[in-house]
């Protein structure tokens, strides 16, 4: 970057130097037309590892007072406009490890000293500009909340029923793989958890819950047909088992209570004909929202090729 380059910090500092004024509002002012929209990530991460350390006047540093907070160590960006902690780029560096250091960063909002909103290889960031902080953000268009887990769901309970069925079948899977490695020394304890009910009761507003279920517990427990043979036929088979119906009932409860809350939001009529919604109705064949298969969206063209339910061995009914 040339040495001379005009960016939104030394702008910000000519103009405190003329004419006085915080210089916090000034970078804010001055970063309107200044940093680009999108950049390589390595070009970041270069900044942040080659250019100097820069003080910023938080406006309540006493540098004679051993016990005032000295603020982050800061770089001045010229890909974002003004300084930015080195522990925000850092942790930005380590959430992205997979990319090795390839993609590119693109901003979607930037607020000098306050927050970037960086998206980057699908996946979205809350960059903190006046601590060492980073948030990563759900993968919904602008949205600003936190997403129900960083790697498997990234995707706010509010964003998640939106998904296609297919992406919630293999967030689910990613899940309960996850979820069996973290229950490796208690294989019979195994659950989806908090995280997997999310899942659940947003493949109930699709008629997806016996797939997604299906998913979510063959994948936190050992396949059934090799429960003898990977934990031998003693208790830690005949527990793992147990776990298993165990999750199935849970995931089935959860269910139930999300098609009868969507039939009370739709005071129990279709959505789309306004026929009764009764209950009966197999969460798998038909969302809650509507009365019959017909009324309800069709099904994408790979449905038939996903995992078939067990809904025929347990009678999965809402």
């Amino acid at each position: 970057m040339p040495r001379n380059q005009n960016t939104a910090a030394q702008r910000a500092r000519e103009a405190q130097r003329k004419a006085g004024g915080k210089y916090t509002a000034l970078l804010r002012e001055a970063a309107t037309d200044g940093p680009p929209k999108a950049f390589p990530f390595r070009s970041l991460l270069a900044e942040c590892s080659t250019l100097p350390e820069v003080h910023v006047d938080w406006g309540y540093n006493d540098p004679e007072d051993d016990d005032s907070f000295p603020g982050p160590v800061m770089f001045e960006s010229a890909l974002l406009g003004g300084p930015v902690p080195c522990g925000t780029v850092l942790a930005l560096a380590g959430a992205l490890s997979g990319l090795e250091l390839r993609g590119d960063v693109h901003v979607e909002s930037n607020d000098p000293l306050g927050e970037a909103i960086v998206s980057c290889a699908g996946r979205r960031f809350r960059l903190v500009l006046n601590q060492d902080l980073l948030y990563e953000l759900c993968q919904g268009s602008g949205c600003p909340r936190q997403p129900i887990d960083d790697f498997f769901i990234p995707y706010c309970a509010g964003h998640l029923p939106e998904c296609p069925a297919e992406k919630l079948i293999d967030m689910a899977s990613n899940w309960g793989i996850d979820r069996r490695d973290a229950f490796e020394e208690r294989p019979g304890d195994a659950q989806a958890g908090p995280e997997g009910d999310h899942l659940v009761r947003a493949a109930v507003t699709q008629g997806a819950f016996t797939k997604v279920a299906v998913a979510l517990v063959s994948h936190c427990f050992t396949d059934s047909d090799l429960i003898d043979e990977v934990h031998g036929w003693g208790e830690e088979a005949m527990t793992v088992r147990h776990g298993i119906e165990r999750e199935r009932l849970r995931l089935t409860t959860v269910a139930n209570k999300e098609g009868s809350r969507i039939r009370q939001s739709v005071d129990a009529s279709c959505i789309a004909c306004g026929s009764p919604l009764t209950r009966g109705l197999d969460v798998w064949a038909v969302p809650p929202q509507f009365c019959s298969a017909a009324c309800a969206p069709p099904r994408p063209p790979r449905w038939e090729s996903l995992p078939d339910p067990w809904a025929a061995k347990t009678g999965l009914i809402v």
